[in-house]
């Protein structure tokens, strides 16, 4: 029992006039009956007020949340009692995670239900857990209110930005059917497409002669472009990547952005593979094609995270180029300084050069550009800027070293890392790049 206002202010008024009392007797008197109808109310309100067990109380909560993202989570209260009820409700959500509530207060009628709802933020993925629901109800006289805590524990797993995955594969699902995602290219490839008539400038090596010799005059195959590729993508998980950017660490949007990447090779029909790395590999799938080949990845990645260690770019590339069979695209999500800091990565796309497609994705802190634009008057405004505009400068030149190697190369904040690596990728497949 836990005394409301109302009680507070009998209480404080008995006290007073006792204190009074002191002084006037009549005023004693006056508090200790006070003291005593207080007394009998309590009993009396103790009685009217229901059994907490006319109360129930559950929690709807998806088992699997995104990371980054306001997540529902539903309370359902149903009163079965026959009076109408005052509460209040807290949930414990995990301590880890940001919520819009954190207590209501509402009224219930007798023999009805409400359900309410609030939104819970992860920002790390992992397994976490919700613990109990603590309600509060108030009694018939206002006098007191009553607490009883649920035990509604519930275990859920926070995983990358499943949301996004979830509206990028609607996309590209509409996009198939429109035909914008699978256009068959014609010209020169590996896959027999059809048969046409010979015309000046066709490739005689493609002549078929048995269908020339059926017709009397030259046939030549017609081939479609092979768009199918294996692409492998990679992401860093070094001391470069622990840092926060824009509420999650440049971690956790290198591989959200990768997931999404993975979604739309898979769609394309591309046989996607992924992998993790810090000082060593810590995680590989090979690259497959096929719908379950994304569950298998979600559930690769779902609790790597990103380490304060020095990766060992020349091993680990390596490694994983050593696991490929044939020529692919090889995404390598991290970050640079510039040339000297970034020397070990740099020799390592390199290395990748003529045996695959290096293509490197960097995430840019959009802080750093604000202060290459903002008006310096004091000297340490002046130096922020100097050294915002010295670093912007070394990064680029790292980058254009990549470009000369061959690379591909992809600077991006992280707002927009997704849509601007898919069209990346997409240039890739239309202009047939690999």
């Amino acid at each position: 029992m836990i005394a409301s206002l109302r009680l507070y202010a009998l209480l404080s008024l008995s006290a007073f006039l006792l204190l009074v009392g002191c002084f006037y007797f009549a005023f004693a008197v006056i508090g200790i009956v006070v003291n005593i109808l207080t007394l009998l109310l309590l009993t009396a309100d103790w009685i009217m007020t229901g059994s907490s067990k006319f109360l129930t109380v559950t929690r709807s909560v998806g088992g699997r949340l995104s990371i980054g993202r306001m997540n529902e989570v539903a309370l359902t209260i149903i009163n079965q009692g026959p009076d109408e009820l005052v509460m209040r409700l807290k949930d414990d959500y995990p301590v880890d995670f940001q919520a819009d509530s954190e207590e209501f207060f509402m009224t219930v009628p007798a023999l009805n239900k409400m359900i309410l709802t609030y939104h819970v933020k992860p920002t790390k993925r992992g397994n976490y857990q919700f613990k109990q629901t603590h309600l509060r109800y108030l009694s018939s006289l206002k006098l007191f209110w009553r607490q009883v805590s649920y035990n509604n524990q519930q275990d859920v797993r926070v995983f990358n930005d499943l949301k996004l995955l979830n509206e990028l594969s609607i996309k590209l699902s509409r996009a198939s059917e429109l035909g914008e995602i699978k256009k068959r290219k014609r010209g020169a490839g590996t896959e027999f497409a059809s048969l046409k008539e010979y015309q000046v400038g066709d490739d005689s090596r493609f002549i078929d002669w048995k269908a020339t010799a059926r017709r009397n005059h030259p046939v030549v195959r017609n081939y479609d472009v092979e768009h199918e590729q294996n692409m492998l993508i990679l992401v860093d998980a070094g001391r470069m990547m622990v840092s926060d950017l824009n509420g999650l660490t440049r971690f956790d949007h290198a591989l959200n952005s990768a997931l999404a990447l993975a979604l739309t090779g898979l769609s394309r029909g591309d046989q996607v593979g992924i992998g993790i790395f810090a000082h060593k590999p810590i995680c590989y799938l090979p690259p497959k094609r096929g719908k379950t080949q994304l569950k298998e990845m979600l559930e690769l990645v779902f609790d790597a995270q990103a380490k304060s260690v020095e990766p060992d770019y020349a091993s680990v590339l390596t490694y994983f180029a050593s696991q490929l069979k044939g020529r692919a695209l090889f995404v390598v999500l991290t970050d640079i300084t510039d040339s000297t800091g970034s020397e070990a990565l740099l020799k390592g796309l390199g290395s990748l050069r003529p045996r695959h497609l290096p293509f490197c994705v960097t995430l840019r802190d959009k802080q750093i550009d604000d202060l290459t634009h903002a008006r310096a008057i004091t000297e340490e405004q002046i130096y922020r800027r100097v050294a915002a505009l010295d670093l912007i400068s070394a990064r680029e030149l790292a980058l254009a070293t990549l470009t000369r190697q061959g690379c591909l190369t992809l600077d991006s904040p992280p707002e927009l890392l997704t849509s601007q690596l898919i069209s990346r990728y997409l240039e890739v497949k239309t202009q047939n790049k690999l």
